[in-house]
C-alpha cells in the first residue's frame, strides 16, 4: 500500500470546502474566481484549497493568457478510490455516468 499517495489524497478528500470544490469541478473546468464566487470563500482561501487538490493530484490546471483554469481529474480519482479498495481487498464496481449533450 501506497501510504504517502494514499494520505495526499485523503488530506486532499478531507476538507468539507474541498469536497464542494471537487464537486463544483467535476462538472467543468472553472478559475479560481468562478469557484470562489460559487462556493462562498475568498479568492485566497481557495486558492489554497485548489493547491492541496493540484499536489495530490486531484485537480489539474490549465494556463489560458492570464487566467488558470482548474478542472478535476477524473483518472486519478478514480485510480485513488479503486486502488485504495484493492489494498483493502474490497471489490468495487465502476458505474460512469453518460452525460446527456
Amino acid at each position: 500500500m501506497d501510504t504517502k499517495r494514499f494520505s495526499k489524497y485523503f488530506k486532499a478528500f478531507g476538507d468539507p470546502s474541498r469536497l464542494r470544490i471537487i464537486r463544483l469541478l467535476s462538472d467543468k473546468e472553472m478559475t479560481v474566481n468562478d469557484v470562489a464566487d460559487s462556493v462562498g470563500l475568498s479568492q485566497p482561501t481557495v486558492s489554497r484549497h485548489l493547491a492541496i487538490l493540484r499536489e495530490a493530484g486531484v485537480v489539474v490546471d490549465r494556463r489560458d493568457k492570464q487566467k488558470v483554469y482548474y478542472s478535476l481529474n477524473k483518472q486519478s480519482v478514480e485510480n485513488c478510490c479503486s486502488g485504495f479498495c484493492d489494498c483493502l481487498e474490497i471489490k468495487v464496481k465502476t458505474v460512469r455516468k453518460n452525460k446527456k449533450k
